[in-house]
């Protein structure tokens, strides 16, 4: 095998296939990407964890058919220290790749072909066309709360359901909730549900920048997605996620609003004299919201801000890092913050849309 490609059009393709391949794993092949000539003008480009795949037909120049693997973080790292434009990749009798750019050679250990695992087959997934940005926002606004503990393995992704009109993500860790709505004609008709894991979101992600249109498959158990050459398959979590809507409170006895801005400043002054068993306290009444937070260690803070509230007064305690992410989510500039009782979680929405909510429970203050 030996072929010649464009440095820039190779590094595209390694820099998303030396995320996914796992460098952890028992199993040595699972480190490393696939090369393989495809006709006179295409090289294939291959990783996979076995949960998140990726393939892509990159344009190439090739003399020689044939195939081999090397580790993806080497090769993307070698290639992107190389002079020049363009590489060349000859793989040598003992199964090496020689790799030239200019005056410079490289030699690095390979391993057969033969070996890499079967990439999932996306030729028969019923793609549809999708804006690029509405799925990276959708993204955005939920990723940050997905839950990190690898015991609640159905909490470890988004929630994606879709009736091809429109789309919702949703994502919780058990102490907070987003959920994201959006129009996405054409996309995929769902009965039910399907949980994507968080790596495999974040390569969705990685694929989409840059991005303008994509085209989205979901095929059990894998949600596909492509971009231009580029293909990724993400294999599902197979597990119930949670009824999330009986977690978004419905009845209000107490309503906010305040500048959405002002109270991420606040909360972050505040954090400063929080502690991780202790919230901020939220304590409202008439036209104003005080913000209060104090550790016996270190001291204490307060600050009123101007709002409005409706209801009975009274006080809440957060815990501030879930606060600023959720409203950091948002471009509102001012935010609606509805509250049953003291014990009870607090809805967060931005003021006059109803297509993104963060549910925040409450902490002891």
């Amino acid at each position: 095998m030996e072929f010649r490609i464009q440095k820039a059009e190779f590094v595209r393709g390694l820099r998303l296939a030396q995320s996914i391949a796992d460098r952890k794993s028992t199993m040595p092949m699972l480190a490393n990407v696939l090369l393989r000539t495809v006709g006179k003008s295409k090289l294939l480009v291959a990783a996979t964890d076995l949960n998140v795949s990726l393939s892509a037909e990159l344009k190439s120049t090739n003399a020689t058919e044939g195939g081999l693997t090397v580790n993806a973080k080497s090769l993307h790292d070698i290639v992107t220290s190389l002079p020049g434009d363009e590489v060349t990749i000859k793989r040598a009798d003992n199964g090496w790749a020689e790799i030239r750019a200019g005056k410079v050679n490289y030699r690095v250990v390979g391993m057969p072909d033969r070996d890499f695992p079967k990439v999932p087959d996306h030729r028969e997934a019923p793609f549809a066309e999708v804006p690029a940005i509405t799925l990276r926002e959708m993204i955005d606004r939920t990723l940050f709360s997905v839950c990190n503990d690898e015991t609640r393995f159905h909490l470890n992704g988004v929630l994606f359901e879709s009736n091809g009109a429109k789309a919702k993500m949703i994502s919780t860790d058990g102490h907070r909730l987003s959920k994201v709505e959006r129009a996405l004609p054409g996309g995929p008709q769902l009965t039910a549900g399907v949980i994507v894991p968080k790596k495999g979101v974040l390569e969705i992600k990685r694929v989409l920048d840059g991005a303008t249109t994509c085209r989205l498959a979901v095929k059990t158990p894998y949600v596909f997605l492509a971009a231009d050459d580029l293909v990724l398959a993400v294999k599902l979590i197979d597990a119930q996620f949670p009824p999330y809507e009986q977690v978004i409170p419905k009845d209000h006895k107490r309503s906010l609003v305040v500048d959405r801005h002002l109270l991420i400043d606040a909360l972050k002054r505040a954090q400063l004299m929080s502690s991780e068993t202790r919230g901020v306290k939220f304590a409202m009444e008439g036209g104003k919201l005080t913000i209060a937070s104090d550790n016996p260690d270190v001291g204490e803070v307060r600050e009123e801000l101007e709002a409005d509230f409706s209801g009975e007064a009274m006080s809440i305690g957060f815990n501030p890092k879930y606060v600023i992410e959720l409203l950091g989510q948002m471009v509102s500039d001012q935010v609606n913050l509805n509250l049953g009782g003291e014990l009870d979680p607090g809805l967060f929405k931005p003021l006059g849309a109803d297509d993104y909510a963060g549910v925040v429970m409450p902490m002891r203050i």
